[in-house]
């Protein structure tokens, strides 16, 4: 999915949006998993769900 928004300098941002969904991972792979996307540039927006047994998922953004 890529959006448009317009920023107080005057041009347009595009986003790539990437979503993960993960039942009941442990935190150390969690942890492994946002460090890994987030040494390519994909920069953590949300995160749903945090019972645990229960999905979660993780929203994320990177310019394009």
């Amino acid at each position: 999915v890529t959006l448009k928004f317009a920023s107080p300098i005057g041009f347009m941002t595009q986003w790539e949006y990437r979503v993960v969904e993960d039942s009941d991972a442990p935190y150390s792979s969690i942890t492994e998993m946002l460090n890994d996307l987030g040494s390519v540039g994909w920069e953590l927006v949300s995160v749903r769900g945090k019972k645990p047994g229960k999905l979660k998922v993780f929203y994320f953004k990177r310019p394009l």
